[in-house]
């Protein structure tokens, strides 16, 4: 299994920005699917690059929008400031600080699930998850620190119901890990 994920520049003691032990802590059906998220967000942020539209939205399978997403979505992107490159439509409470009206990504936020960018940033956001595998899975601090202007949406306009999510819902051993 290690060899599986080094071939894919993947980490094995690292899993969605959580240090792992030791390989037996990680079920193979876990690897699979963190694997094939990463492939596909990779992909959907690499597409992202090619759009002719202001922006893109990109949700993983377990988000939940709102209701009326694409009334809300109207009005937030007509009032975002010219310098933002992303906006995060779910996330947990820590890494946002408010700032000039605006909840700002500040820090280590772990949420993925749904998120809008420019075509213009995608390049960049694709370069810094190039690497994914280790503490670089934690990106939103990695692509701030580096001066990213990322947003989020307050309240949030995507929950994640996290019945089936891989992390807690679908393979609840590995809870532990996320507490």
């Amino acid at each position: 299994m290690a060899q599986r994920l080094s071939a894919q520049e993947l980490a094995w003691e690292w899993v969605d920005g959580v240090r792992i032990a030791t390989m037996e802590d990680i079920p193979p059906e876990y690897v699979c699917r963190v694997t094939g998220c990463k492939r596909a967000m990779r992909r959907a942020i690499e597409r992202a690059s090619a759009c002719t539209e202001d922006w893109v939205l990109i949700l993983q399978d377990d988000a939940e929008p709102m209701d009326s997403l694409d009334l809300k979505l109207k009005e937030l992107f007509r009032r975002i400031p010219d310098g933002a490159a992303c906006i995060m439509l779910h996330h947990g409470k820590r890494g946002m600080e408010e700032r000039d009206g605006w909840m700002r990504v500040t820090g280590d936020v772990r949420s993925m699930t749904a998120f809008a960018l420019r075509p213009s940033f995608a390049p960049v956001m694709s370069q810094a998850l190039r690497h994914w595998g280790g503490e670089a899975d934690r990106i939103w601090e990695r692509l701030v620190r580096n001066g990213a202007f990322i947003l989020s949406a307050e309240p949030m306009l995507v929950s994640c119901s996290q019945k089936g999510s891989d992390i807690i819902g679908g393979i609840p051993e590995l809870k532990k890990f996320w507490e």
